[in-house]
């Protein structure tokens, strides 16, 4: 295994940059309890068949777009009416 010395190949420019809000964001979700991080996109439990069906039904379309990063407003209600 080759292990890189990221101090000597790195600039001091990038090594001072700051992790971003949203990266500092991720790792607070990650110490709390009975939080689902969607963050690098690997739930820890099956995806249910509908949704699966869904998406499969989306990719034969080729209907493939990128969501606002606050959610659809359908599923967001939907969600917000369930809870």
């Amino acid at each position: 295994m080759i292990v890189i010395d990221y101090d000597k190949v790195l600039s001091d420019k990038i090594k001072n940059i700051k992790p971003s809000g949203i990266r500092k964001f991720f790792d607070i979700a990650g110490t709390m309890e009975g939080v689902i991080s969607l963050g690098v996109g690997e739930p820890d439990f099956n995806t249910p068949w509908a949704i699966r069906k869904a998406a499969i039904k989306v990719l034969e379309r080729k209907h493939i777009i990128y969501s606002p990063n606050k959610g659809l407003v359908p599923l967001r209600n939907t969600i917000s009416a369930h809870l």
